[in-house]
């Protein structure tokens, strides 16, 4: 007889949450099996997984917060939406560090990137649509993708070089396209998309968008368009396409992750402006609860804003790891900006080598679970103390895996498969 206390467990789920609860992905099955969980908090640790700040903010970020939660009037921590002082507060900024001319009409503020992301997802796509990432892909895009009832449809990027893959795009593309989703810098590789390479793809949709009689948008997620390296600048889709949406978020450049502030912002080229407002300004406050940023967060954001993080400190950390890890035999790309490296692992089996590592108090996170086998990623948010005490064990994990080959060369093949099959029951 059915136990009816069992299937009263999943009664109050929907069946699209259940769908993706019954399919894990392969991050969270690396956390489930994973060292690092269990050890992640242990004082020798060093922790190069996430982009978890290992430092203090910028100097003043601390003074901004203080200084602006002091009540000016009675309703000063009233409900607050898209305060006019933190759109006007974006738009200069997106002019003054990245030329771009934004309205303030056409800022919303969000709590974050990950909410803005979402809001552009459920505003775009549904039920039979389709939806490009690129591959590897952050962490979060697919499980989004998924939860507006969409199908996200992987294109790797170029093996040699880390770019897009336009010519894969442009296969990829069909009838029921409905946006594609693009990171630059990109993590985990921290290639950084040119203005030609966003024109080419610019190129591409302009004619898959006539092609199929409506238009395939862009949703450019920008976290990390500040963390540039060698005097680069980060250029923007909505430079170059209309049906962009520019999403962004604070918690990388401000190095404090839990307090959370960002916005979508839509370019001046973009037609049908006055709905699309209409339809962010609803999904800011009805389906989701309430996700505008917290108003303490909006009324500091004019100092923050004047706030970054030290890119020479950074980038000071990126050119000594990478030429340790070189010298030490690693073979790793120059991130053109991000917190990331990305490292060819000695085995094939980067899982194996990741727990390799983990031995020796040094936790990373594998290239399988973010969909690019034989690789791990290392955070440079660590700090330099860390950094200087991860160089001889990561010498050591070397030695230890050039003379002990893995012993099951089909690892690797296997770990792809899995991938692969996770991938597909989530289809």
């Amino acid at each position: 007889m059915p136990d009816p206390t069992s299937e009263a467990k999943t009664h109050f789920i929907s069946p699209r949450l259940l769908k993706l609860l019954d399919c894990p992905t392969p991050i969270s099955q690396f956390f489930a099996q994973a060292t690092y969980m269990s050890r992640r908090t242990e004082p020798e640790s060093i922790d190069f997984t996430f982009g978890d700040a290992h430092e203090i903010p910028p100097p003043g970020f601390v003074e901004a917060l203080q200084r602006w939660s002091v009540p000016q009037n009675q309703g000063w921590y009233g409900y607050k939406g898209n305060i006019p002082e933190s759109r006007i507060t974006v738009s200069a900024a997106l002019q003054d560090k990245r030329g771009l001319s934004i309205l303030p009409e056409d800022i919303f503020m969000t709590n974050g990137t990950v909410v803005g992301l979402a809001i552009c997802l459920q505003m775009l796509a549904g039920e039979g649509d389709e939806v490009i990432i690129l591959t590897p892909p952050w962490l979060g895009y697919r499980s989004m993708v998924h939860f507006t009832g969409a199908v996200p449809v992987g294109v790797p990027v170029d093996t040699n070089t880390f770019d897009m893959d336009l010519q894969a795009i442009a296969s990829a593309i069909t009838e029921r396209t409905r946006a594609i989703i693009i990171n630059s810098p990109h993590n985990p590789t921290g290639k950084l998309f040119s203005a030609s390479t966003l024109e080419g793809l610019s190129g591409i949709l302009n004619e898959a968008s006539k092609h199929y009689g409506k238009p395939i948008y862009i949703i450019s997620d920008e976290t990390f368009s500040r963390v540039v390296f060698d005097n680069q600048t980060c250029p923007s889709p909505t430079q170059f396409y209309p049906f962009s949406f520019l999403v962004y978020g604070y918690s990388k450049t401000l190095m404090a992750p839990g307090q959370r502030i960002g916005y979508i912002a839509l370019p001046p080229t973009m037609p049908n402006r006055e709905e699309i407002r209409r339809i962010i300004a609803l999904l800011q406050q009805s389906p989701f609860g309430w996700c505008y940023p917290s108003v303490l967060m909006q009324y500091a954001l004019g100092d923050l804003e004047q706030l970054n993080i030290n890119i020479e400190h950074l980038q000071n950390k990126r050119d000594g790891m990478v030429k340790a890890l070189r010298d030490m035999g690693y073979t790793l790309y120059n991130p053109d900006g991000t917190f990331f490296l990305l490292v060819q692992s000695p085995w094939d089996d980067d899982l194996a080598f990741a727990e390799l590592l983990a031995s020796q108090d040094i936790f990373v996170l594998p290239g399988t679970p973010q969909e690019i086998p034989g690789y791990f990623r290392i955070s440079l948010t660590a700090n330099e103390e860390m950094i200087s005490r991860s160089l001889p064990k990561f010498q050591a994990a070397m030695e230890y895996a050039v003379a002990n080959p893995l012993a099951s060369p089909s690892s690797v093949t296997k770990r792809q498969s899995i991938i692969e099959q996770n991938l597909s029951n989530q289809s």
